[in-house]
């Protein structure tokens, strides 16, 4: 409803900074961000999106189709009387997984209204019915195998990859409720990205190399605006010969990468230096993939860093030894404890 807003009818540039760039051939990438201030009016609720051609010719479906991913764009007071936030989410361009292995893949979601319910779905091109009234995914919708299970609630993928050297192409949309009631979102954010099917060879590793910390999976890390910080990416790798020789990223705007280094046997160090600046206040998304000399690749490794947050401060028990640790004892069926904080 594009008489809601005062949206520039020409759209905004394209023109973007670049963030990452992967030159293995397997992948081949580029990836850019660029921030526009804009003043709308509260009534704003509008679809925006890029639509063009084309995919590219070795996908598994929608070889040399359309492009179109969408973003609802709604500035309509939630029912708690404020103006909503959009859920974001982040991923590696090219995910590699071998061909008819099952696989279970989480997309990584977060908002930065704590209470919103998120709940992520296929993007379709049913135009006339779904919440952003456009084709979402032009030629790619359903580009995963038939088969392939989505669970809404933590946008979690199983599927098994049955052609080696094609790339698929997953098109979701992620989208928050106010609460468990609400039936309608209140904005639907894209992602799209592929996968591709190998056939390890002969002399590689029978074990993929792993990013196994500093920190874990899908952690959600306060930073300050102005405050410089350094991540390392710390990668196991099993076998005799095995070496890491790059890394596939996403990355936010103004973030740097380190050379790889081998500090001891079967450990490879990557680190990031980051200054977030005031643009980038709320959720910032990173994602990492380390790729062997066989061009075998990490799970993926992704966090959240919630720009111009402050981490809490753990009041950490005595009776643990100082740990964070719940005090007392955790039965095996306990999904809920307590652990204080003071920011």
């Amino acid at each position: 409803n594009c008489t809601s807003s005062n949206y520039p009818g020409g759209g905004l540039s394209t023109i973007m900074t670049t963030t990452d760039c992967q030159t293995n051939p397997i992948i081949q990438s580029w990836a850019g961000e660029r921030y526009d201030l804009l003043t709308l009016t509260l009534t704003t609720s509008i679809t925006i999106g890029f639509q063009s051609s084309a995919w590219m010719g070795a996908l598994f479906w929608g070889g040399g189709g359309a492009w179109s991913i969408v973003n609802r764009l709604n500035l309509g007071l939630r029912p708690d009387g404020y103006i909503n936030t959009s859920p974001v989410t982040n991923t590696l361009p090219v995910v590699f997984y071998q061909r008819s292995v099952p696989v279970v893949h989480v997309v990584q979601m977060a908002d930065n209204d704590g209470t919103d319910i998120l709940q992520c779905r296929w993007s379709n091109s049913n135009s006339g019915t779904n919440y952003n009234r456009v084709d979402e995914c032009g030629g790619v919708c359903s580009g995963l195998p038939p088969g392939t299970i989505l669970t809404a609630s933590n946008c979690t993928l199983s599927f098994t990859l049955p052609s080696a050297n094609l790339y698929y192409a997953c098109a979701l949309q992620i989208e928050d409720y106010y609460n468990s009631l609400a039936t309608n979102p209140m904005s639907s954010i894209p992602i799209q990205f592929l996968f591709y099917a190998y056939v390890a060879s002969g002399g590689a590793c029978p074990q993929r190399p792993q990013i196994i910390g500093a920190r874990p999976n899908r952690a959600c890390i306060g930073v300050p605006i102005g405050v410089q910080l350094n991540e390392t990416i710390i990668v196991q790798t099993y076998c005799p010969g095995q070496t890491i020789v790059d890394f596939v990223t996403s990355s936010p705007y103004g973030m740097t990468h380190s050379a790889i280094s081998n500090p001891t046997a079967n450990t490879w160090i990557m680190t990031l230096t980051w200054t977030p600046v005031s643009a980038q206040s709320g959720p910032q998304g990173f994602c990492a993939g380390a790729l062997d000399n066989s061009s075998l690749q990490s799970d993926p490794w992704c966090i959240t860093y919630l720009v111009d947050y402050t981490s809490p401060n753990l009041i950490r028990p005595a009776v643990v030894q100082g740990t964070a640790s719940p005090v007392g004892t955790v039965f095996q069926n306990q999904s809920m404890f307590l652990i204080q904080g003071t920011y």
